[in-house]
């Protein structure tokens, strides 16, 4: 969550006037074709400028000026001891000829022996981190994958290539990347390998390679669970669910407080907007009290930049977090599914099982008469069925074998899973109920020390509680 001069820091103060509002310098005039060698030292030519496949440049302001990690997030990614470390930044607008989006720079620093050199920087779109998510999502479907920020963001359907919407878009792609980085089994996957280090080229052969037997699964599971019902109900689980619920709807309840509590200021800083024209006007008609009612008049104005302020650095953590909510409830789901086809098989193989005994204690078996005119096909004899029900028996057998180990996989990765989410999650919501605090502390501190301010210099020039306003009027019942 960003302080409002974490927010100064990142506009560029070498915007024209007419530019305050976007988030992306305008496309260069040079001509350069081809695709740009991203070499791992070339941080500030790629800070200037890049360009797509199809060779469209770009020029964005620097890391410096425009980075929305806070201090402290940067200054860990010098220190940080992990093997393994990301950092989102530095996004930069592509014109191209049938579509203009928007790519983000992703620097990877590793000690790992998989990756061939230390560190690498690598240029990637939103569609290119959905590109991601749903490999893992078809890799490790018993595992709970980071949710992605959503189409639009904060409270309102905000320009995507507006300031804000941009900020707001690129914190939560570090967030989402760095919850996979800290994964002990998803850091390890090949295709977040090929996300992280792979040229602009490499990674599009990759994109379109949709050969993918694992997806094809993923999907028949869903199929499964929405068709099927799941006879044994897993306690743990559920109860899990059913936590993950409740939290859910209190989260969601927190934002749409947010929400109206954030309209209801909207119209206040209104009111603030026309107070101070007000005051200002009266003092010029009032000698006696300009000192006063231009020092009122300073005072609103003051609480009108804090409020601009406040509103301006609107948190969204509330909801994402409610779709991360919903990314452990999606690996329930895909759990269920699991065990929803476990189940099928065991029914199946006992309906098989029944079908041989009666057959097999049955020696009167008749083959069924055909039809009018004969048939073609020869109907199937008591010898037959039970051969093939012999063999269908332990074919069944083994695929429930497999299936219930499966299973049981799913249930240790949920709950492996589930605890190290657990402890995640309540320092992150520590941490955005603290940050909340202290904006609101921030806020209100700013506002009390207006008024404060001028107490003190109405004090000073004797206008203070010594003032004599004269006998009380009485007001007639």
């Amino acid at each position: 969550m960003m302080t409002s001069s974490e927010t100064s820091e990142m506009e560029n103060p070498r915007d024209e006037k007419g530019a305050e509002d976007s988030a992306i310098l305008e496309v260069s005039s040079m001509a350069v074709g081809g695709i740009v060698k991203q070499e791992n030292r070339d941080v500030d030519y790629l800070s200037n400028c890049s360009t797509s496949i199809e060779g469209s440049v770009v020029a964005s302001p620097s890391i410096d000026s425009f980075s929305t990690l806070p201090d402290q997030e940067i200054s860990d990614f010098q220190i940080d001891s992990r093997d393994l470390q990301v950092k989102v930044d530095n996004p930069q607008k592509h014109l191209e000829t049938l579509e203009t989006y928007i790519t983000f720079r992703i620097t990877t620093r590793t000690t790992r022996l998989e990756f061939e050199e230390g560190e690498y920087v690598v240029r990637r779109r939103y569609n290119d981190f959905i590109w991601l998510r749903q490999k893992l999502v078809d890799s490790y479907p018993t595992h709970i994958i980071p949710p992605m920020p959503g189409k639009h963001t904060l409270l309102a359907q905000l320009d995507r290539y507006s300031k804000e919407f941009i900020i707001a878009r690129m914190k939560l792609l570090h967030i989402f990347l760095n919850r996979i980085v800290n994964h002990p089994i998803l850091s390890c996957d090949k295709n977040l390998h090929i996300f992280l280090t792979t040229k602009p080229s490499e990674f599009l052969v990759h994109r379109k390679n949709r050969g993918n037997v694992l997806g094809k699964v993923t999907d028949s599971l869903q199929n499964i669970a929405s068709t099927y019902t799941m006879k044994q109900r897993h306690l743990e689980f559920e109860q899990i669910r059913d936590y993950c619920t409740a939290l859910g709807e209190k989260l969601s309840a927190i934002d749409k407080i947010n929400h109206r509590i954030h309209k209801e200021r909207q119209d206040y800083l209104l009111e603030l907007h026309q107070l101070h024209p007000i005051f200002t006007l009266w003092a010029t008609s009032e000698p006696e009290l300009t000192p006063i009612l231009l020092a009122i008049a300073k005072a609103v104005e003051a609480n009108a930049m804090a409020h601009q302020k406040l509103l301006e650095n609107v948190p969204n953590d509330e909801r994402e977090y409610v779709s991360y909510i919903e990314a452990v409830k999606n690996a329930l789901s895909r759990r269920d599914s699991m065990q929803i086809e476990y189940e099928i098989t065991i029914d199946v193989l006992a309906k098989r099982r029944l079908e041989k005994d009666q057959l097999v204690g049955n020696t009167n078996y008749t083959i069924p008469a055909q039809g009018w005119g004969g048939s073609l096909w020869k109907a199937e004899s008591r010898d037959e069925k039970l051969e093939r029900l012999g063999q269908a028996i332990p074919r069944l057998a083994k695929q429930a074998e497999i299936l219930q180990d499966r299973v049981e996989c799913a249930n240790e990765n949920l709950r492996s899973d589930f605890q190290r989410w657990n402890v995640e999650k309540q320092q992150d919501l520590k941490n955005m109920l603290i940050t909340m605090t202290d904006r609101h502390i921030r806020h209100y501190q700013q506002c009390m020390n207006a008024w404060e301010e001028i107490l003190t210099g109405l004090k000073l020039d004797g206008i203070g509680s010594d003032v004599n306003v004269g006998p009380p009027v009485k007001i007639p019942v």
